[in-house]
């Protein structure tokens, strides 16, 4: 009788002994899995792009930038610097984080923020401010009834072309610090409206237009129009 007492107790323990390490095994590796996937949900990320410009007409401010050829943006609440000018590349930390659209029910929806910038690279633009040391002349008719920040939105397109154009006559003029200006009018080529802006040098009270350019308002594209051929140019 001892014998089968111990046997069936041998037989008992032997039996339970494996399932307790089993539940530990299967236990741990998952959720270590669920704290890498929270950790990459929220980690930031790091890169660098080259700066386009901001937009501060939504629900949240944007900050709209270049990698390469892709254009992408970011929602740009959090940083409230305003120093970046086109062209300049700037060093970024951002994440994933939820936005809020009014009107759609406030339904979250997914959205790329900019945790933090810092320009890193001059761009063209930056380049030509510290090169000429003013500001480019501009006049316009008041029947088009510019707003102010839309006049300001000009200006930074013409600077944007003035500081990347490779036309002799615009480096001449930066080179001699001379007056450069440019007229504003709106005009409807091919059943399009354009924003047309006529770049001249003044010299010893004499102004020679010897550039137009035609800005979509829709889509701030910029064209260089060809007077020979009669036909727009895509300025990149």
């Amino acid at each position: 009788m001892r014998v089968i007492v111990v046997l069936l107790f041998l037989s008992f323990c032997s039996s339970c002994t494996p399932t307790e390490p089993k539940n530990q095994s299967t236990d741990e590796p998952e959720t270590e899995i669920v704290k890498q996937i929270v950790a990459k949900r929220d980690s930031i990320k790091h890169d660098t792009i080259e700066f386009v410009s901001y937009n501060d007409d939504f629900d949240y401010s944007q900050l709209n930038g270049k990698k390469g050829k892709e254009e992408i943006t970011f929602v740009n609440d959090k940083n409230n610097d305003r120093s970046f000018l086109r062209g300049d590349i700037i060093a970024i930390e951002w994440k994933n984080d939820s936005i809020y659209i009014a009107g759609d029910g406030e339904t979250p929806q997914n959205a790329e923020w900019i945790v933090s910038a810092k320009k890193i690279k001059n761009g063209n633009v930056s380049k030509f401010r510290k090169e000429y040391g003013k500001e480019i002349k501009y006049h316009f008719s008041k029947e088009d009834q510019l707003s102010e920040s839309y006049r300001d939105h000009l200006y930074q397109l013409a600077e944007y072309y003035v500081a990347n154009s490779k036309k002799d006559l615009i480096k001449l003029t930066i080179k001699n610090k001379e007056d450069l200006g440019y007229s504003v009018e709106k005009r409807n080529r091919e059943n399009k409206d354009y924003y047309v802006l006529g770049f001249y040098a003044e010299s010893e009270h004499k102004i020679n237009t010897f550039q137009w350019l035609y800005i979509d308002p829709e889509n701030d594209k910029i064209y260089e129009y060809d007077l020979p051929n009669n036909m727009l140019n895509y300025f990149p």
